[in-house]
Formats: C-alpha cells, sequence, structure tokens
C-alpha cells in the first residue's frame, strides 16, 4: 500500500527499528496519522477482469512448469513464481516508462531512441486535445477532510492526465475501463476549484509512440465521485481507521 502524510508528502516506506528500510504497514500509518492513497482505497473493488487473468497465468504457468523432480510445495511455489512474471515484468516496464515522462516533461532528460518516440508522440498527443498547458508531472494532492492522497502524473489548471502502460496496437482493443474514472475524480476533488477535466492517455509498451487519448465525460462525474467515496467508507470500516480523525496532539499525550 502507498501512503501520504496530511503535509503532502509521500511515506511508503519507513525506517524500521533496526535501522532498514520496510515498506509501511496500516499500524504505521495509525501512529502518524497517513492517509492511504488512491489506489490503496480502490483496490477493496473487485476486479474480476483481472482476477480472471491471473486464473489464466496460473493455469498457463502450471501446464509449463516441470513437476517430474520435485515435491508438490515446490512445485505449486514455482507456478506461482512463474505466473507472477509477466504482471512483474509489466509493472517495473510502466514504472519506467512513468519515470521517464516526468523528467521530461520536468525537463530534466533529453530522452532518445524508444523513449524520445513515447515523449513526444505523448507531447504531440496532449497539444492536440489539451492545447497548450502549463503542465505539473508527478504532483502529489491530499483531501485531508476525506482523508486520501495520491499522486498525479500530470496536472495544469484545466486538467488532470494519468498514463496507462499496456501492450497494443492501434484499434481494436479496450483501453479504458470505469474504475480508472474512480481513481482520476478522486484526484481532481483534491485539487483547488474550478473542476478539471480528466483522462487517461494509454502508451504502448509494445509499439513505442502509440499512443490513444481519452477523456472522461464530465456528465458522470458527480457518479464517478459517489462509487469511490463509498469505496473510500468501505475502505475505513474494514480497516478500522479514519485518517481525517487523526488528532496529533492526542496521539502525543496517549
Amino acid at each position: 500500500m502507498h501512503w501520504y502524510s496530511k503535509e503532502g508528502e509521500p511515506r511508503h516506506f519507513i525506517k524500521g527499528k533496526n535501522g532498514k528500510t520496510r515498506a509501511t504497514t496500516l499500524r504505521d500509518a495509525r501512529k502518524h496519522g497517513w492517509m492511504p492513497s488512491v489506489t490503496s482505497v480502490l483496490d477493496i473493488l473487485a476486479k474480476p477482469g483481472l482476477d480472471t487473468w491471473k486464473i489464466n497465468k496460473t493455469i498457463e504457468a502450471a501446464a509449463t512448469v516441470d513437476r517430474s523432480f520435485v515435491g508438490a510445495d515446490v512445485w505449486k511455489a514455482k507456478v506461482i513464481e512463474e505466473s507472477k512474471k509477466e504482471t512483474l515484468e509489466a509493472s517495473f516496464r510502466g514504472s519506467r516508462i512513468h519515470d521517464m515522462l516526468e523528467s521530461c516533461f520536468k525537463k530534466e532528460l533529453e530522452p532518445t531512441g524508444d523513449d524520445a518516440n513515447i515523449f513526444h508522440a505523448v507531447d504531440a498527443l496532449l497539444k492536440v486535445n489539451c492545447g497548450e498547458q502549463n503542465w505539473r508531472s508527478e504532483e502529489v494532492v491530499c483531501n485531508i477532510q476525506k482523508g486520501y492522497g495520491g499522486m498525479i502524473d500530470l496536472v495544469s489548471d484545466e486538467w488532470v492526465i494519468d498514463f496507462k502502460t499496456k501492450e497494443f496496437n492501434t484499434g481494436g482493443k479496450q483501453l479504458a475501463y470505469e474504475s480508472m474514472a474512480y481513481q482520476l475524480i478522486a484526484y481532481e476533488r483534491a485539487l483547488p476549484a474550478p473542476p478539471k477535466r480528466i483522462a487517461n492517455i494509454f502508451i504502448s509498451a509494445n509499439n513505442p509512440g502509440v499512443v490513444v487519448f481519452h477523456e472522461w465525460d464530465k456528465d458522470e462525474f458527480n457518479r464517478y465521485w459517489t462509487i469511490f467515496e463509498s469505496s473510500l467508507t468501505v475502505w475505513k470500516n474494514v480497516k478500522k481507521y479514519w485518517p481525517e480523525r487523526y488528532n496529533k496532539e492526542e496521539e502525543s499525550s496517549g
């Protein structure tokens, strides 16, 4: 899970008692009043499409991992490890592309090769669909009243943009799913008024330079927000933690 302080600082990791850095836990968050990320909150929702994909990957792995010379427990562990390889590779690739785009939009990097194709395609797509904007990359936002935070890939005075990296060619494959709008509306509602337009940019991982722009319908914003806010309520009750109620002085005195 990812966490944010109410001062707008990422708190995904913390130094343990042994001096080593480790992932922040719910217990840590309770102690400091840190807020869950938007994506962590949305993990409370069922994702049947993703679950089916994971099941199929496990079946494929079970069909390829040799079990002739190992016990059942070792074989099961190898199957699970093999089934997760594609997910881990996709996560690493997506993180690398996000980091590259952040550096480019902050003018800290002049991309080359495939990275240049990706950045220039994204930049051109933004100009066509959004016009000239003063873009800010990887901006942390916090909704202290509601008790959540997050980091926006790209934001301006008019737009909230989230990048999604997938393997696809031009046309044919469904890219936009409504759950992506829940994430974006949560970011939008954590920003100062006026309301922003929200959109995803889909970036092809296997065809550098192929990008697709998808803007979400403004008439649906209230419904998207209702779904996210309901998910946040469920998350808080399941975890028995309400970050917006945290009082630092009370915690210190206790």
